[in-house]
Formats: structure tokens, sequence, C-alpha cells
């Protein structure tokens, strides 16, 4: 779960890490997780308590990146003499965590000089030994070196999946953080007492569709079925777990389709999780459904399409359906959706691996805009 920087700072404030807490003049912040939020308007600056608020009455309901602000930091404006760029994340090649520096930070850090340092412990001495390399001398080194500390320390403590603080600034009175941002691992939420609202991925808060689905996987850890995220299209997406199924969800754009979410089932879950993920699905009003994936290895297609067939009985869908799917029992598989297709005289085509993924997004899209005709004539 990604979080505003409000509740990121309120967690480095647990850890003995400083924010901004003095000051005359303020700075405006629209909590919405969106980068560069200064040049879409979600940062502005007052030089009274009486401004800020003024401001923040303007921010509020108002949108950034599409999303609506509902929530307004006021802080303090701070002098500084010095401001880095520090992150923490996990390597994707050694699972190992990772740590980003720069010593230029604040905005266009893209294009900033940046380190790295791979981290197998909490040690001080690791962090002291980078900053020597970098430069860095004297009592400022073990100075710098206890905030990297306690910004890691948080990092691991938290379970977070990444921790990035820019800019961490030098003041008169020590080093205080100024924007943090913060991503915490989901399935490690039950080690901590949190109270911080449910959001997706974009940010917004929970759609029952998504609640829905999130307690597929709960009770139940026999695969994975429950990972769906809502969006604004009207073709429903059923992917099967694998690295194809971003390239696959691309693809359906590519054809025109907008997708209605986006989801993966893997790890050959039951016929039951993979019935409710579909009727998560196609609770929504839609246009076309895609049900897509590889050719599986561990997984047992009959098993899955199943949990499918039982939803498509239920909702008998009047809308385009286009399966591609391969793998362990798809002989069997395959004659019960052409059995289900010609019970419910379903508007459906069939494909197995010798037709490319990618390619039956267009088929879709052909029967869509074929549907679609017919509704309005």
């Amino acid at each position: 779960m990604k979080l505003y920087e409000n509740e990121a700072k309120e967690i480095l404030r647990d850890h003995d890490l400083k924010t901004p807490s003095d000051g005359e003049e303020f700075v405006v912040k629209a909590q919405v997780l969106a980068n560069h939020r200064k040049e879409k308007g979600g940062i502005k600056f007052a030089e009274s308590r009486e401004e800020a608020e003024k401001l923040k009455q303007e921010m509020l309901g108002t949108e950034i990146d599409g999303q609506e602000v509902d929530e307004v930091l006021i802080e303090p404006q701070i002098d500084f003499s010095e401001e880095y760029y520090v992150s923490f994340m996990y390597s994707t090649d050694t699972r190992n965590p990772v740590m980003i520096f720069s010593r230029e930070g604040g905005t266009g850090i893209e294009g900033k000089e940046a380190a790295k340092l791979d981290l197998e412990d909490d040690s001080q001495f690791r962090f002291r030994q980078f900053l020597k390399e970098n430069e860095f001398k004297g009592k400022e080194i073990v100075k710098i070196a206890i905030q990297l500390q306690k910004l890691f320390q948080a990092f691991l403590e938290e379970d977070a999946r990444m921790l990035e603080v820019n800019p961490l600034a030098k003041t008169e009175d020590g080093f205080v953080v100024l924007d943090a941002m913060m991503d915490l691992e989901d399935d490690a939420s039950y080690r901590h007492d949190r109270d911080f609202p449910e959001r997706n991925a974009e940010g917004g808060e929970k759609t029952e569709r998504e609640k829905r689905a999130e307690k597929i996987d709960e009770d139940d850890h026999r695969g994975v079925a429950g990972k769906y995220t809502e969006l604004d299209g009207d073709i429903g997406m059923m992917l099967a777990g694998g690295g194809a199924s971003l390239t696959n969800m691309d693809a359906l754009m590519e054809y025109g389709g907008k997708p209605a979410n986006y989801t993966e089932y893997g790890g050959n879950p039951p016929t039951e999780k993979v019935y409710k993920l579909s009727k998560v699905i196609m609770s929504k009003e839609l246009n076309g459904l895609w049900h897509v994936g590889g050719t599986a290895n561990n997984t047992d297609v009959e098993r899955t399409m199943d949990g499918f067939i039982q939803a498509l009985r239920e909702i008998k869908p009047k809308y385009p359906i286009v399966v591609r799917r391969d793998g362990p029992h798809a002989d069997e598989a395959f004659e019960k959706l052409r059995e289900v297709k010609e019970e419910l005289n379903l508007n459906m085509k069939l494909f197995r691996n010798d037709k490319p993924m990618t390619e039956s997004a267009e088929d879709l899209m052909e029967m869509v805009e074929a549907y679609k005709g017919e509704m309005n004539e």
C-alpha cells in the first residue's frame, strides 16, 4: 500500500526522524500519489497561516493526475544549507535491500548523479564507508550515517517495499525530512497495528470489487486469484499469470480496447477461487471479456476453467468473449467451453496456443465493435 506524504512522515517520526515543525511561512501540499506535484499545482507557498488555510480550501476537491484531493498538508517552510536524496528498495536481482543516494536532492532528481549501496545488514559502518567513498568528510560522515541508519531501520521494521526521502535537508538544528514516500508490503500488514484506510494501487480507496477480490486469497493460499485493480474501461480482463500479462493489456489498448480491470491468477488456484474472481470481473457493466494466458506448466487448465464456466452459467453474458489458453488438461477444458458456448448461445471465440495471445485481442475488439453496432441499431 502506497502512503501519502503525511502518513509516511508519521511513521518516520516514530523512528526519531524530524519533520518540519517551526516557521513563519508555510508550504501547502495536496496529499495525492502523483509525481511532480509542484508543476501540477499540488504544492503552493504561503506567507502566513491564514493564506495557507485559504490555499488548502482551494485545493480540496480539485484533481491532480486524476486523483481527487481529499486531504492537504500544511507545514512550515524551513531554511536549509544542503539537501540529499535517499531511497531504499529491494533489488530485483539479489532480493536484498539497496540504497540510492544523491548529494543533490529536490526537483529533477531523475537527471542528477546518484550512487547505489547494496545492503545486507543495518550496520552504520556500511553507511560511513559509503559516505567516505563519496567524498564526505569528518563529523559530517557520522551525522549523515545516523540519519541513513534510522531511515533503513524504518524501511526494515515497517516492512516497506520502498522508502524515498527527497529531500533530506541539512539545517542549523540537524536533519529534517522535507518530503517522503513509502510503499508498504500488504502481505505483512498483520504484523503492524496501523489505522491507514485501505486503498488501491492508484491511491484511491478500494472499490467494493477490489475488496471482494482481496478476500479470495485471504483464507485459502492455494494459488493466487485475488489480485484485482479496477479501471475505467469496459473490457473485462481475466489474465492468467505470467510475464505476458502487462504485454497483453498493452495489446488490448493498441487495438482500441479500454480495460475495465487488471488482474492475474496463477499458481494452480482451485476452481472455487477462479469462480469467485470471474464473478468479480463480470459483475461490472462490460462490452467484452478477454480471458487470456500462455501455455500453462503448473496450472490445471480444466480445473481453473471449471470456475470460469460456473460463472458464465450464472451470469449468461451477452457481450463478446475471447478465450486464449493452453496447458495441462486443456483438451477437457475446451470441450467444456464449447459445451457452455452452445448451451448459453454465447458470443465467444476459443483459441489455443496456435493463436498468438496479443492477436486474440484484435479478434475480441472486432467482435466488440460489431456488438456495439448491434446495440445502437
